[in-house]
């Protein structure tokens, strides 16, 4: 089985795949428009929060670790009610699966502005299905060439783009950086940090990582950190370049083609754009259905859902999350609906996920303290209070964009998953996984 498992270099390139996709290619020309200048320097904000945001995750993962992460740490520290209200939310987030597919569309056609954006979504969709069929391991070194050939081409993004920055406009003053009011950088930098923060997802393959005490976390914090060096970078050159009227709202392929000569203009939209968005879309492919495997192995969901094939892929799951992401795109949904309401619910989960990790030293502490970042359950407390007003502040920035619609969406959403809860806790009750925390 070790054959099998991710080694700290697959670990790393599974973590920057996550996090190097639709932000950096897709939102930047979005927080250009509501930040300026200050787009730099709201990477940088971004970059933190999400390093912020590993704290619960990489403790977590580090004292307990088991594939379906975030779904086994709610079940044995908050409860298994809460865990399955948790996983529906979850899963409610995970229809981001779309977006991925449909900023790389969109990137190809960039190249062949006639293309049918619909059916290159559904064949990105599709491929990204069939690797990680085939298994994690043979996605995870798909994962690594592909993650090679991206930050190749950003380096190469950096290093034609710099040349021709315009450094006054990195000036520190408000009038430069906050140039629409502080509360539309914070916005832009809150967006971002949803972007920065897919190396907490290395959580929920916990189980299938060799030494996962110390690789998860020390994979989770070194690739967040070099990817927002990358992220930095790739903020002044976008935003420092051309006049901000030009690059606000768009993507940034507008200066790749102002600074690159043809040939390498070519190089970075296929393997920077392009790969950035399928690794990401084959990276969260290969982690998303372990939460709902172990809910399955529960009792929660039929037990056919958690059977997985010779390359140890739950292929009904995955089949699912496949229909998640065929759904908004075959409908044509509204890209910014999708990304408002996973947002919001993701940042919610975050906050459930600090609530479980101060919990933890309480009903785990022999597990807590065999864990590479143990300290002090004091000092944890207080690590967890700042974690806890670090997202609290950026959920609320975040949800301040949704509308009324979303919000009853999610609420919605969150009532069928209680009603699901009530119909099948007599089921997760025979099956004895219904445990008490306490």
């Amino acid at each position: 089985m070790d054959n099998k498992k991710l080694n700290f270099w697959e670990c790393m390139s599974f973590c920057i795949g996550q996090i190097v996709g639709s932000g950096v290619f897709v939102l930047t020309g979005i927080v250009i428009g509501l930040t300026g200048h200050g787009a730099p320097y709201g990477f940088v904000l971004a970059a933190l929060i999400a390093v912020c945001q590993l704290v619960p995750m990489a403790t977590l993962a580090s004292s307990m670790p088991a594939t379906g992460g975030s779904y086994v740490y709610a079940k044995k520290l908050i409860g298994p009610r809460a865990s399955f209200v948790f996983l529906m939310m979850f899963v409610l987030q995970q229809v981001l699966i779309a977006t991925f597919a449909i900023g790389f569309a969109s990137y190809v056609a960039v190249i062949f502005p006639d293309v049918n954006q619909k059916l290159v979504a559904l064949g990105a969709l599709t491929l990204a299905v069939v690797v990680n069929m085939i298994g994690l391991k043979t996605s995870a070194k798909v994962q690594k060439f592909m993650v090679a050939l991206l930050l190749v081409s950003l380096f190469v993004y950096i290093v034609f783009g710099l040349p021709k920055v315009d450094w006054s406009a990195l000036a520190l003053n408000s009038e430069n950086i906050m140039p629409n009011g502080p509360m539309k950088f914070l916005r832009g930098a809150a967006m971002l940090s949803f972007a920065c923060a897919g190396a907490k997802f290395l959580a929920e393959n916990g189980g299938e990582v060799e030494n996962p005490g110390k690789t998860i976390p020390k994979a989770m914090v070194l690739s967040t950190l070099l990817v927002a060096i990358f992220y930095a970078l790739v903020g002044i050159v976008a935003a420092c370049v051309l006049p901000v009227e030009e690059v606000a709202g768009v993507n940034i392929s507008v200066v790749a083609k102002s600074v690159f000569p043809a040939p390498v203009y070519l190089f970075f939209v296929i393997g920077g754009a392009w790969f950035a968005l399928l690794t990401t879309l084959n990276g969260t492919l290969s982690w998303t259905t372990r939460s709902l495997q172990r809910a399955a192995m529960d009792g929660w969901l039929p037990e056919a859902c958690a059977k997985e094939n010779k390359g140890g892929t739950p292929v009904i799951l995955l089949l699912f999350f496949f229909v998640v992401g065929i759904i908004p795109i075959v409908t044509g949904m509204n890209t910014s609906d999708i990304a408002n309401m996973g947002t919001g619910c993701g940042k919610l989960t975050d906050l459930l996920m600090v609530y479980a990790c101060f919990r933890l030293p309480k009903v785990f502490p022999e597990e807590y303290k065999k864990s590479a970042l143990y300290m002090s359950p004091a000092k944890l407390n207080v690590a967890l209070a700042v974690v806890f007003v670090v997202l609290a502040a950026t959920s609320y920035v975040s949800l301040s964009s949704l509308n009324a619609r979303q919000f009853l969406y999610i609420g919605l959403f969150i009532l069928a998953a209680v009603v699901l809860m009530l119909v099948r806790y007599k089921n997760v009750k025979k099956n004895g996984s219904a445990v008490s925390t306490v």
